[in-house]
């Protein structure tokens, strides 16, 4: 929560540093953000879970990089 006196936007106008390859999705029950790198390429740049377990999963380790076709 913002308390300021400055407008709101001029608080959240939008930035060209900021990448819009981002995006949600799901794969095999595991929320996952990613960024695209190439057309069928992406990189995992998080993981949503609560269960501990699929931490542990290298396959889904951030960082790591994802071919679409595979999957």
């Amino acid at each position: 929560m913002l308390y300021t006196v400055i407008p709101y936007e001029l608080i959240f106008e939008k930035r060209d540093d900021i990448n819009n390859n981002y995006f949600e999705t799901v794969i095999e029950n595991k929320h996952l953000l990613l960024e695209e790198i190439s057309k069928n390429c992406f990189k995992i740049i998080r993981l949503y879970s609560t269960n501990p377990c699929d931490y542990l999963d290298i396959k889904f380790n951030p960082g790591t990089i994802i071919n679409t076709r595979f999957i």
